[in-house]
């Protein structure tokens, strides 16, 4: 979307709260903080006149992101409202996997349609809509369409030509999606604990109360870290730098102070129910999020199913590795600790669970839900 905050229209955004169904007053009290602020240039030292905008919203407010998915939720209507009235087909990663006609990220988004004319002209309707609507719009030149290896030749001129924007077979286009995936993995990473340690740089100078540094972390740190969480399995010592990035934030009572940890992470990884703050573990908030995409592609309808390769990497007491089994169960019920992890309990030159070390290690029940874990026949 091309200036994305910049564009929003403040009527559109009290609308979609009106009809998500906020309460009149919250609806005020959230628009007065968002129209009553003034602005004013200072050139050489000196402020000029005061002035006030009439739409978009400020980047780096807290708040603005909440609002910017409640106007994303607009397009997300438009889009099941199409699927349901115009028989709109998005894409299936699997016979029994739900059909998908949009993912939303930040300020980008991807469509899912068919490559036929009536299917891009009712996606362009839908994007023109939302623009009449919501006031932003398509960044056309930094916008691509993507095809399936089956479309033909004239099908992908045919969705060109409707959308005004290249195809990724184009020389020119700069979205380049299956090499960065492969090959810009480690610098991705890289880039993450950057950009963790760049927003908090930038806001540890300011005075913020314990409360609202719990905003802070969960609306806009731990939530950088979602896309690449959803697309990639995280080293777990990549996981560790970015939770001790947050820690020393949250502990830290000015810009450059030393810190006293009164408690660990994971204690304030507890839910706000049973005593702590909610936040989120990263490496088992990673592992959650690729579970998603998992569940869809064709696995058994009776629950989730892992297939374990050569889980060196996976800790039998402080991951959750066994399908319904909590980690607290697993930990209060066993009988021997001086198993570290997984792939202790496999066999690994030919590729089997070690039956009686498991039985005598867990109880009857969860002994069973492990050995009905299928194994890789290849370590990974």
């Amino acid at each position: 979307m091309s200036k994305a905050y910049d564009r929003v229209e403040w009527t559109f955004l009290k609308e979609m709260m009106r009809k998500m169904g906020f309460e009149p007053s919250w609806i005020n009290s959230i628009m007065k903080c968002i129209s009553t602020i003034s602005y004013s240039v200072v050139l050489n030292g000196q402020a000029g006149n005061i002035f006030y905008l009439s739409r978009g919203l400020r980047q780096g407010d807290p708040l603005s992101l909440f609002l910017f998915l409640i106007c994303g939720e607009g397009l997300s209507s438009l889009m099941r409202l199409v699927q349901r009235k115009e028989n709109f087909r998005g894409v299936k990663v699997s016979r029994r996997g739900p059909q998908i006609s949009h993912l939303l990220f930040a300020d980008g988004c991807i469509l899912f349609g068919e490559a036929t004319e009536r299917g891009v002209a009712l996606l362009k309707r839908v994007l023109r809509e939302y623009r009449n609507c919501s006031g932003k719009q398509v960044n056309f030149d930094k916008s691509t369409v993507l095809f399936s290896s089956n479309t033909r030749e004239d099908e992908k001129g045919i969705v060109t030509r409707i959308l005004g924007v290249r195809s990724s077979n184009d020389p020119k286009c700069y979205l380049g999606l299956p090499n960065m995936v492969g090959k810009r993995k480690k610098e991705a990473f890289q880039n993450l604990k950057d950009r963790f340690r760049q927003i908090i740089d930038n806001w540890s100078i300011r005075h913020l109360s314990q409360g609202g540094k719990e905003v802070f972390i969960k609306a806009i740190i731990q939530a950088i870290s979602t896309y690449t969480m959803a697309c990639f399995l995280l080293p777990k010592t990549l996981c560790s730098d970015l939770e001790s990035i947050i820690v020393k934030f949250w502990w830290q009572k000015g810009h450059g102070q030393r810190e006293i940890h009164w408690c660990n992470w994971k204690e304030l990884c507890i839910s706000k129910e049973k005593g702590g703050l909610g936040f989120h573990s990263l490496d088992q908030f990673n592992i959650a999020l690729l579970a998603n995409v998992w569940e869809a592609k064709g696995l058994p309808e009776d629950g989730l199913c892992w297939r374990i390769g050569k889980g060196d990497r996976v800790s039998v007491w402080n991951d959750c590795w066994i399908p319904g089994v909590d980690i607290n169960e697993i930990s209060n019920k066993a009988n021997n600790s001086e198993i570290e992890l997984v792939s202790g309990l496999i066999e690994t030159r030919i590729r089997r669970w070690k039956r009686d070390l498991i039985e005598n290690t867990f109880l009857e029940h969860i002994a069973q839900k492990i050995l009905q874990i299928p194994l890789a026949e290849e370590e990974h």
